[in-house]
């Protein structure tokens, strides 16, 4: 044990005293603190975004308030008596979603830096509407700058630095035979030598990640998530090292050593990356179409008010069971009641939501492709894992849209339960009252649990290959010349 320590600190003395080294951890260091930098920049717009959206919210419940007493005239009277009306609540003081950033939402990105952070929600949903963020276009090509992106691309590159000739070059300068005699064999030089890199990067990594948690500007993680990115971030750290090792064992010179390392990195990180886009989209090639979704949405809105009322109102009333007994014959006379506006706002969103679902669906078929392939790459699968854990992923954001939807039947009921009242026996509309403005539905943004079998597997995957790296670096090892 005493032979162990001692070599650890020969090792770590002699990385100290390698001015190149310092200058690798120097930039590591400035590159990863604007990395930190850039995601809280992101975040922090993020939270003005959500927080303008509460302002506008409280403005328009002011405003609907006022409504009901402003009768200065004639016109504002009649006003005042419709402004409980929940056509015009619905209108004047709209529901709204936000989809609040985790606290590890800025360490990566993923694709919360292009979607929209907040949106509103009424009794309908309308797919013309596409409501987003003003981005600059090279961010979109480029890729954001994130801890993540950090994480995946230079710690490979640090680790290769530190690595490819731990044994070379000692060996090429005759330094390896007094090692061997004063401390054993070459083999346990070696292992020395990988724990210590592994360690020093390590060490630095998590400093680094450490910083961008507690720099956070939505608070700090579960104690759960952080142990979980931690321990990611330790395991990517070992696959790096582990396929440093295995080419090493190889037993060639440094050139042969660096190139190799380099290959492995480009083959992983941009390479494979790219054949498995490429397999995705050859499989689920995208059949977009440049559509006015507008246009097509006017086009619709003109089929479905041209539908007999009978048709319409119909659809409405076998769509919602629940509303049956307030039918009434006056219903299917023409196109001026509740029911009918019900059933067409019903038809169109529905029609229109088939439209885009068509549009998208090869993009989809794509992405799951893609999704199903990166699994088979450590580089990939770590990010996505990374992702998981920062609620960036696309199963995220679809989880939020998920929680929206499932809001807009929320509000969709409370506002038909109002339009579709039954008094006596007899179907009358119930307004809101300026109290009940405070109970109306509200929004609540839920962080789902990451899942716990999903990240389990990826986690083994990555230690798999690590496994496999060691045992065949081990192989090879024996043949080392001494």
């Amino acid at each position: 044990m005493k032979d162990k320590m001692m070599l650890l600190v020969y090792e770590w003395k002699h990385i100290s005293r390698q001015p190149a080294v310092w200058i690798l951890f120097f930039f590591f260091f400035v590159i990863g603190g604007y990395a930190i930098y850039s995601g809280n920049v992101l975040t922090r717009k993020k939270l003005a975004a959500i927080e303008e959206a509460k302002k506008e919210f409280a403005k328009d419940y002011h405003t609907a308030l006022k409504a009901f007493a402003d009768t200065g005239s004639v016109d504002k009277k009649q006003q005042a008596d419709n402004a409980g009306n929940p056509y015009v609540i619905d209108y004047r003081y709209p529901r709204i979603a936000y989809d609040r950033p985790y606290p590890l939402t800025g360490l990566a990105a993923g694709i919360k830096d292009i979607t929209p952070v907040t949106e509103k929600v009424n009794y309908y949903i309308d797919y013309a509407v596409i409501d987003r963020e003003m981005i600059n276009p090279s961010i979109l090509f480029e890729g954001r700058l994130d801890l993540v992106y950090v994480n995946l691309y230079l710690i490979p590159l640090l680790i290769i630095v530190l690595v490819y000739n731990t044994i070379s070059s000692e060996k090429e300068k005759g330094i390896s035979n007094l090692l061997i005699v004063q401390g054993g064999s070459l083999k346990r030089i070696l292992f020395g030598k990988l724990l210590t890199r592994l360690i020093m990067v390590f060490w630095a990594s998590l400093i680094l990640n450490a910083l961008g948690m507690v720099l956070s500007p939505s608070g700090f993680p579960s104690a759960k998530d952080a142990f979980l990115w931690f321990f990611l971030l330790f395991s990517y750290c070992v696959l790096w090292i582990s396929i440093g090792f295995v080419i090493i064992s190889l037993d060639r010179n440094s050139v042969f050593s660096l190139f190799s390392c380099m290959g492995s990195w480009i083959f992983l990180l941009l390479l494979l990356p790219l054949i498995i886009n490429k397999t995705a989209q050859w499989q689920h090639p995208s059949d977009l179409k440049l559509l006015d979704l507008e246009e097509k949405d006017r086009h619709i809105s003109d089929e479905v008010w041209a539908m007999k009322p009978k048709m319409v109102v119909g659809s409405f009333y076998r769509n919602f069971p629940g509303y049956a007994p307030a039918y009434r014959p006056a219903d299917t006379l023409d196109n001026q009641n509740d029911a009918f506006f019900a059933g067409y706002y019903d038809i169109k969103q529905n029609r229109m939501k088939r439209v885009i679902d068509s549009l998208w669906d090869g993009d989809k078929k794509a992405n799951q492709t893609a999704y199903r392939l990166i699994r088979y790459n450590p580089v990939q699968s770590t990010e996505h894992l990374f992702t998981l854990l920062a609620r960036t992923s696309r199963s995220d954001y679809s989880d939020y849209k998920q929680d929206v939807s499932d809001f807009q039947r929320r509000w969709q009921t409370y506002f038909y339960d109002r339009v579709f009242s039954i008094k006596n026996g007899k179907r009358t509309l119930s307004k809101f009252s300026p109290e009940e403005l405070k109970k109306l539905p509200v929004f609540t943004i839920k962080h789902h649990e990451v899942r716990t079998a999903e990240f389990i597997y990826g986690m083994l995957f990555l230690w798999l290959v690590s496994i496999v790296c060691w045992a065949g670096g081990l192989l090879m090892i024996r043949k080392f010349k001494q």
